[in-house]
């Protein structure tokens, strides 16, 4: 009759110590889970969302935490809960960008009304900057289009700083009060 070579010691005590260990950290996770609930229910507007991100928070305990010291352990779990909501919010936000750049569908979205009154509206603004004195026009233009600060506009039109200010603020004040009529 044979029978199955018996385990020595040292590797029931590393058995037996892993499952300690296991079972420590499972009780920190329980000791903590409420706070850290609340704690990203102050980052992330869903239950579902916190569910997600306390789901992967003890995965990483389970499989990282026993490199981390036990006095260390709770302040651990609150920095992977706030790493895992910003890395949450972080990919909401680029699937927002994206769904807003192209639709769902994946091509982009045109709103013919949206359409026909931006260039209505691109229309009036044209039509009121053309209407402004030169020296405006020329202040607006090179701020804009060129994107020159109002030092540089100053300089290339060898006015004072102030100068190329005032005719700004006045330009745009115009162009509010045109466009709201």
């Amino acid at each position: 009759m044979s029978s199955a070579p018996l385990p020595d010691k040292d590797e029931n005590l590393a058995a037996e110590t892993a499952t300690e260990g296991l079972a420590r950290r499972r009780k920190v996770y329980d000791e903590t889970k409420v706070g850290l609930r609340f704690f990203l229910s102050k980052r992330l507007p869903q239950n579902s969302d916190i569910d997600d991100c306390l789901q992967v928070v003890f995965v990483k305990l389970m499989e990282k935490g026993d490199a981390v010291a036990p006095p260390a352990l709770r302040s651990w779990l609150y920095r992977v809960a706030s790493n895992e909501s910003a890395r949450l919010w972080r990919r909401k936000a680029a699937t927002e960008r994206m769904y807003q750049k192209h639709g769902e569908a994946g091509i982009p979205v045109l709103d013919p009304t949206k359409a026909a009154m931006q260039a209505e509206a691109t229309e009036q603004l044209i039509k009121a900057l053309k209407e402004l004195p030169e020296s405006w026009q020329q202040i607006v233009s090179l701020r804009i289009y060129e994107n020159l600060t109002f030092q540089q506009i100053a300089d290339q039109l060898g006015i004072p700083l102030g100068t190329a200010l005032t005719r700004m603020r006045r330009a745009l004040e115009r162009l509010r009060n045109d466009l709201s009529k």
